[in-house]
């Protein structure tokens, strides 16, 4: 297997391209795309002809990328999560990107979510005292609890919650998010991720973590040094909610079309952190394109 891979994540709200050194662990180059493919998934259960057009030219955006780099479309890995899992024009919009493009989609299971998370924020991260933590990735249709073990890799414990940036931004509009979330906690058992470190990941806790550090650009140092607790997380959270979409632009260039979600990605994540009484917060530009990448296949039973 060749030593400079590429690996493409197509989320709910964005689709993301990782090319790296998969041995010196050299990130070569990252592009997200907001796509948004999983706009108004929960009220009309497809896929929209708008964000397969976005998702489409993204991803023939990424295989030219790739091909500078000798990279074919056939070998990049590419994974499809949770929005992919529910719309019902899902394999339709795939066949039609192999078909096209040569790139084959492999959806996987809320499991091969979290394990290749897990494991791509494990390898990535430099030493850490901590033995354990717990990782949040706040997706634009769901979120990934998981509880590792640092000192030697393993997940103790998982769960996704179909809650999520876009999915949490549609329900505010539409007035029904305290009866949605309760709905979607009401039988999870929050226990195992209780009072441990919380390591934020994915695009919307990543843009939050720029937000807080009162960044101009996108600054993958900024993101992975920050450090806050909950309070400090909640205070913040009051200042962006008493700004308007466009002074949140104004004041946070790299915001993009993740503004019109990124209230809602931050209110999702403040009643995850809520229900598992956290406390001190890490931020990583590192997950799940990582993972799927330095594995360097999708394990078979993590495909729906």
């Amino acid at each position: 297997m060749k030593e400079v891979r590429a690996s493409i994540d197509i989320g709910s709200n964005s689709t993301l391209l990782l090319i790296m050194n998969s041995n010196t662990r050299e990130i070569l180059e990252e592009h997200s795309t907001i796509t948004s493919l999983g706009k108004d998934l929960d009220k009309n259960g497809i896929f929209l002809d708008t964000t397969m057009e976005s998702t489409y030219n993204a991803l023939k955006s990424y295989c030219e990328i790739c091909n500078k780099y000798k990279i074919e479309a056939t070998e990049i890995i590419a994974t499809a999560t949770e929005a992919s899992r529910v719309a019902t024009n899902a394999s339709i919009f795939f066949t039609k990107v192999k078909k096209e493009l040569g790139l084959t989609i492999q959806i996987i299971t809320g499991a091969g979510e979290a394990y290749y998370t897990a494991f791509g924020i494990a390898e990535m991260l430099q030493s850490s005292s901590d033995k354990s933590a717990v990782i949040m990735d706040v997706g634009g249709a769901s979120t990934e609890l998981i509880s590792i073990s640092l000192d030697n890799f393993e997940i103790k414990e998982s769960v996704s919650l179909p809650v999520g940036s876009v999915r949490t931004t549609d329900w505010i509009n539409e007035g029904i998010a305290d009866n949605k979330f309760s709905d979607a906690f009401k039988s999870i058992d929050f226990s195992a991720y209780k009072n441990q470190k919380v390591i934020c990941v994915a695009g919307t806790m990543t843009t939050l973590a720029l937000m807080m550090a009162n960044s101009k650009n996108f600054d993958r140092d900024s993101i992975n040094t920050l450090k806050k607790t909950f309070s400090e997380y909640v205070s913040f959270l009051k200042d962006i909610h008493s700004l308007s979409i466009e002074e949140l632009e104004r004041n946070n260039p790299f915001l993009g079309k993740r503004a019109f979600s990124i209230k809602g990605g931050a209110s999702c994540a403040k009643r995850v952190l809520e229900s598992i009484d956290a406390t001190d917060l890490v931020f990583s530009t590192y997950g799940l394109r990582y993972g799927t990448l330095l594995s360097g296949a999708i394990d078979e039973t993590y495909l729906v």
